[in-house]
C-alpha cells in the first residue's frame, strides 16, 4: 500500500517527464504522501481489484481511493497524461465490471471516501458523495430530515452507477427514476477541470449525465430532489409453484394487471419467475409495496388475487416504517457494513429487456418464454430467475418524461425484464451453458415479437456480450448520436473509455 499527495498539475507533470525520461511510470508520478494506492504486486491489490461479478478477472494498473474532487481531478490528470484509460468505481456493482474498466490496465478511481450526505432543510435538496451506498443512504436521509429517494432494493449498490445509468425502484413509478431527480452534479472532467453541471452550468454535459455519466467525467457529488418518506408503507409478498399452463395464464394475468389503468402511481412492484416445487412448474413471486394508505392496498391487488389460483405458500403483507419497508425489500440490514461489502461477490451473467407500453407481450412470447423455463430451466447446472419489473404502465412519472429530456432512453415501456442466472454455488468456474440458457430465454421473447416490436435493454443490467450496433440502440436509442457529439467536445482522446463506453467521432490518437 502507498499513500500520496497528488497536488500535480500538468506543468508538474511535464517536469516529472522531464526528469524521468519521456514515459514515467503512473507509480513514479504518484510517488508521494497521502492518497492510498495499490500496485499489483503489492499486498491489498488482489482484494481491491476483485470483481462484485467473479465470472470476471481484470487487472487495473492502480487503485486509488481519493478523499476530495480535487484528488479525483490530480488522478485524472495523470491518467489523461499517461495515455491510461481512467474508470470511476462507487460501489463496484456493474455486472460486466466496468467499474474496474471492464479490461486490463485502467487506473480505477474509488470513491468509498468521498461519501458525504447532507440535507437541506429548506429545500429538501440533497448532496450525496458517489462513494455511498444507497442503503446507507437511505438511512441518512431519513435520520435527518425524514426524506427519501426512488432507488433500487439492492442497499449495497453504489448511488454513482445507479443514477447515471437509472435507478429503477419501487416508488419510481411515482418519483421517477433516480437520476430523474439529480438536480445537479459537480464532474471532474478528462482534463482535469472540475466542473458543476446542471439545466442553467454545462447543460449539454448536465442531460448526459443523466444517463451515461462514466463516459463523460467522474462525479463526486450528485444534487438530488428529496420526498417526504412514506408514513406507512405496505410490503406485499405472493406466492405460486404452478405447472405450464397455468404459469403462461399466470403472467399472461400479471401483464393485464400491469396495464390496468386502476393501478395507481403509489404502488410499485415486480413478477419473479424462477423453479417451482415439482419438476416443470414455475415459482410465480408478486412482490413490492404500495405506498399510500393502507387501508386502500386490498382493493388494488385484490382483483389479480382473485383471477389467480390458490396460493403456494401465506401471503406475507406488512405495514411498516419507511425504512422497516426498505429492509423487507432488501431482505435484510440495508446499512453497509465491512462484512456486508466483503461477503456480496456472486459468479452470474445477466441480460435484460424493456418491453413497450404501448403493445402487450404477444401470448407466443409469454409461452415460448414459460415453455423455455419449465423445461430448461430444470435442466442448466445453474440458479436463475426472471423478474417482469412493474416500470412503466398508464400512471408511471417515467413515462412523462420525453425519451430526449435526458440521455436515458427507454422511458416509454411496462416491464423492465431482468434474466439472471449464477454458478449453483455463487463461486468460479460460471458454467458455459448458463450464456446458452440466458440467450434462450431472451429470444424466446425476441423471435416471437414482430420486427416493430420496440424492446430495449436497461443500462444497469449491462450485458457486456452485445455486439455495438444492438447496445447503442437497446440502451441509447436516438439519443446516442448526442451522446457521440458531446463526447468528442468533452473527451476526443477517450480518457474515460471502457467497452460501452459512448465514443467519440474523432479517431482517438
Amino acid at each position: 500500500m502507498m499513500r500520496q499527495l497528488l497536488t500535480f498539475s500538468l506543468f508538474a507533470l511535464c517536469t516529472i517527464k522531464s526528469a524521468l525520461g519521456d514515459t514515467p511510470s503512473l507509480q513514479s508520478i504518484l510517488g508521494n504522501n497521502s492518497i492510498e494506492v495499490y500496485f499489483p504486486g503489492e499486498p491489498g491489490y488482489q482484494n481491491v481489484s476483485q470483481a462484485f461479478n467473479l465470472r470476471l478477472h481484470f487487472e487495473p494498473i492502480a487503485v486509488a481511493y481519493p478523499n476530495t474532487t480535487e484528488q479525483v481531478a490530480e488522478l485524472v490528470k495523470a491518467g489523461a497524461f499517461l495515455q491510461v484509460p481512467v474508470t470511476a468505481r462507487s460501489g463496484g456493482h456493474s455486472y460486466a465490471a466496468y467499474g474496474l474498466g471492464g479490461a486490463n490496465g485502467h487506473l480505477v478511481i474509488d470513491l468509498a471516501n468521498i461519501n458525504e450526505i447532507s440535507v437541506d432543510n429548506s429545500t429538501g435538496v440533497a448532496t450525496v458523495g458517489t462513494g455511498n451506498r444507497i442503503g446507507d443512504i437511505a438511512i441518512a436521509l431519513f435520520d435527518q430530515a425524514g426524506r427519501a429517494l426512488p432507488h433500487g432494493t439492492c442497499s449495497l449498490i453504489g448511488i454513482g452507477g445507479h443514477a447515471s445509468f437509472g435507478g429503477y425502484g419501487f416508488t419510481s413509478r411515482q418519483w421517477g427514476l433516480t437520476l430523474d431527480n439529480v438536480i445537479g452534479a459537480t464532474v471532474v472532467l478528462a482534463n482535469g477541470t472540475v466542473v458543476e453541471a446542471s439545466e442553467t452550468q454545462n447543460p449539454d454535459l448536465f442531460w448526459a449525465v443523466r444517463g451515461a455519466a462514466p463516459s463523460f467525467g467522474i462525479v463526486t457529488h450528485f444534487n438530488f430532489t428529496t420526498y417526504v418518506a412514506p408514513a406507512q408503507p405496505t410490503f406485499f409478498s405472493y406466492y405460486w409453484s404452478l405447472p405450464l399452463e397455468q404459469a403462461i395464464s399466470g403472467i399472461s394475468l400479471y401483464q393485464n394487471f400491469s396495464f390496468s389503468p386502476s393501478i395507481p402511481p403509489e404502488i410499485g412492484f415486480e413478477m419473479d419467475l424462477t423453479k417451482g416445487t415439482n419438476n416443470g412448474e414455475i415459482l410465480l413471486n408478486l412482490v413490492g409495496s404500495y405506498y399510500g394508505s393502507p387501508d386502500q392496498y386490498s382493493a388494488i391487488v385484490q382483483p389479480f388475487l382473485d383471477a389467480m389460483p390458490n396460493q403456494t405458500a401465506p401471503a406475507q403483507v406488512n405495514v411498516t416504517s419507511w425504512l422497516d419497508n426498505l429492509v423487507l425489500l432488501a431482505g435484510g440490514p440495508i446499512a453497509s457494513t465491512p462484512q456486508s461489502r466483503a461477503s456480496e461477490n456472486n459468479t452470474f451473467y445477466a441480460k435484460s429487456l424493456t418491453t413497450p407500453s404501448d403493445q402487450p407481450m404477444s401470448e407466443e412470447a409469454i409461452t415460448a418464454l414459460a415453455s423455455w423455463m419449465s423445461v430448461e430451466g430444470w435442466y442448466t447446472p445453474t440458479d436463475w430467475f426472471v423478474q417482469l419489473e412493474l416500470y412503466g404502465g398508464n400512471t408511471s412519472k417515467i413515462d412523462t418524461i420525453p425519451s430526449n429530456a435526458t440521455a436515458y432512453f427507454n422511458r416509454h415501456d411496462l416491464w423492465t425484464i431482468q434474466f439472471y442466472t449464477s454458478s449453483a454455488d455463487a463461486e468460479p468456474p460460471f458454467p458455459r451453458e448458463g450464456f446458452a440458457f440466458l440467450d434462450g430465454l431472451v429470444a424466446s421473447i425476441t423471435a416471437n415479437e414482430p420486427e416493430s416490436y420496440a424492446y430495449g435493454a436497461y443500462p444497469n443490467y449491462v450485458d457486456p456480450r452485445l455486439p455495438p450496433d444492438a447496445w447503442h440502440t437497446l440502451y441509447f436509442g436516438s439519443n446516442f448520436d448526442r451522446l457521440r457529439q458531446i463526447k468528442t467536445e468533452l473527451d476526443p482522446y477517450g480518457v474515460f473509455t471502457f467497452p460501452q463506453s459512448i465514443p467519440p467521432y474523432e479517431p482517438l490518437l
